[in-house]
């Protein structure tokens, strides 16, 4: 990873001195703000004044004007149209910052200052928003802005040597108004923890499938994870554990045994609070890491194998939370990770459908479509998280402590929701309103997800109808095409790694609150430039940080 830009905070623009920056980024919401007679607008509503004379549309989107008061005489206005209709949200503040900063970047600018207007009072009343971390947003787009992919810092430095430009900006000075220093520090200290992880997570998720196979995935995490305090990195790679311990994944990946390149591990990280006594929760994250999905034997057909690089996207998150996590030095949470990484390949010896499969909980799979692996990789992991649970309570753990598993998992959340996320929780994480506190979170870090809910007919789907099986793993059909397409999955989770006897109706000691957390929608941006791949948003590092970090 690289390093992020210095960032220098101001509680007033009296503050901001000339020479410490080469533009002044200014959002603000309505042109009115720039007529008011005071500093700064006085001065920058002088150097728009010409430009608004002759264009009706000036202010209306990003523009650059020169302006002398200001360092390197380029003043940006990033405006915002509004901030309080019925569905706005705190989004409009990271367009408006990140499309500003690109502007002056564009324009020759390493060293920004950003200057962010007042919000009206009037957000308060907004019923689907929340601006309570728009400080926090604004800071993520500039550094989203700033941010350089890992692939082309290696294209630029094996091509340009120390020319190459591997990171935008230099520094940011960040301007808010009526705001104490203590607060913007503090801005800046969650901001930049979560970029930290984030930058993780679109570093392998922007790799291609052979620079970033399961190993070289794995390679990037544990270099990471070396320079975080507290976070502990082990891999496993011997085909023969994974089989023992992870038999769903092994199947999964048993065409991709041809290429030793292409072997299949799992990746583990432990984050342990420095405090233990304020450690509030232990969460159990399961990241799904399918570094290239061909489909297996239930072959992508129609151009639907584009794009499948991405599929490695959860547990890029969660490697990606992990280490903000260990940046921010979190005193209320524990975690514990399993990144399951496989290569979905087709060859002699792929999974077949009617294969019948057992999971690590003795389960008996039949295996109908090998496209939806995402669902094998992680369950085994997930009986595995179980596992640890029961024995944390035997030995006398008080701890509250959760599942969540995270993937690209299916096409049917984005046909139900679009660029969306989405949950899905059993009856325990339901009860305590787990799949709620991502939603409320998301909402204010500019990444909202849905929440769903799972139904018996759900269950219903996935339950073995003859003494041959126990579960179904799919049908033979895209999510797209099939009724709750993306619910149904997280039934046969719970069924396969045998958390369905942790439910509400197991009592309170054996309960085990479990939230599948779908982010084909959010991951992505929804973008396409050209016959290119879409952008990566680095969902759900800060919608994780914001519902568990104190």
């Amino acid at each position: 990873m690289t390093t992020l830009p210095e960032i220098r905070t101001h509680s007033s623009y009296s503050q901001l001195a000339v020479g410490s920056h080469d533009a002044v980024v200014a959002v603000y919401t309505g042109a009115d703000i720039l007529t008011q007679q005071q500093a700064p607008y006085t001065d920058w509503e002088a150097a728009a004044a010409p430009f608004r004379q002759i264009d009706k549309e000036f202010g209306k989107s990003v523009v650059l004007v020169p302006a002398p008061s200001v360092g390197g005489g380029r003043l940006v206005l990033s405006p915002i149209d509004s901030v309080d209709d019925d569905t706005d949200d705190v989004r409009k503040v990271f367009d408006a910052v990140k499309s500003g900063v690109a502007r002056a970047i564009e324009a020759g600018a390493r060293r920004p200052a950003v200057y962010l207007a007042p919000l009206p009072a009037s957000v308060n009343a907004v019923p689907d928003a929340d601006y309570s971390r728009w400080i926090e947003v604004a800071l993520l787009a500039g550094l989203k802005a700033s941010y350089v992919t890992l692939v082309v810092r290696e294209h630029r430095t094996a091509t340009l040597g120390a020319d190459a430009v591997v990171e935008n900006l230099h520094s940011i000075d960040l301007v808010v108004e009526s705001h104490s220093d203590e607060e913007l520090r503090n801005a800046v200290k969650r901001a930049t923890a979560i970029e930290g992880g984030r930058r993780l997570a679109l570093d392998m998720g922007y790799g291609d499938p052979e620079r970033m196979t399961p190993y070289k995935c794995a390679e990037t995490i544990q270099a990471a994870a070396a320079s975080v305090p507290g976070l502990e990195f082990e891999v496993i790679k011997d085909l023969d554990m994974i089989k023992q311990d992870y038999p769903l994944l092994y199947h999964s990946a048993r065409a991709s045994f041809a290429e030793k390149r292409t072997w299949p591990c799992v990746v583990k990280l432990e984050y342990r609070s420095p405090v233990p006594a304020q450690v509030k929760e232990h969460l159990f994250l399961v990241g799904k890491g399918v570094t290239y999905d061909t489909g297996g034997i239930s072959l992508k057909i129609g151009g639907s194998m584009r794009g499948m690089s991405r599929d490695k996207l959860g547990a890029c998150g969660v490697a990606g939370f992990a280490v903000a996590t260990g940046l921010m030095q979190e005193t209320a949470v524990d975690l514990s990770c399993v990144l399951a990484f496989e290569r979905n390949s087709i060859g002699p010896n792929s999974l077949l459908p009617d294969e019948i499969v057992y999971s690590r909980a003795g389960v008996r799979v039949l295996i109908n479509d090998t496209d939806a692996e995402g669902r094998l990789v992680m369950t085994d992991p997930v009986a595995e998280c179980c596992e640890r649970i029961l024995a944390a309570r035997v030995a006398g753990s008080k701890i509250p402590a959760a599942i969540y598993t995270v993937a690209t998992l299916t096409g049917h959340v984005i046909r139900a929701y679009g660029w969306y996320g989405a949950t899905v929780a059993n009856g325990p994480a339901r009860r305590g309103k787990y799949d709620q506190r991502l939603a409320v979170s998301g909402l204010a870090y500019g990444d909202p997800f849905e929440n769903s809910i799972m139904r018996r007919e759900d269950h219903a789907f996935v339950r073995g109808r003859t003494d041959r099986e126990d579960v179904y793993q799919s049908n033979s059909l895209p999510s797209t095409l099939t009724d709750r397409g993306h619910q149904y999955p997280a039934a046969f989770i719970i069924k396969a790694s045998g958390l369905d006897k942790h439910s509400v109706g197991a009592g309170a000691s054996a309960a085990i609150p479990f939230v599948h957390v779908d982010i084909a929608g959010s991951a992505e941006d929804g973008s396409e430039p050209g016959l290119g791949l879409c952008g990566i948003t680095g969902s759900p590092v800060a919608t994780f940080a914001g519902a568990f970090w104190s």
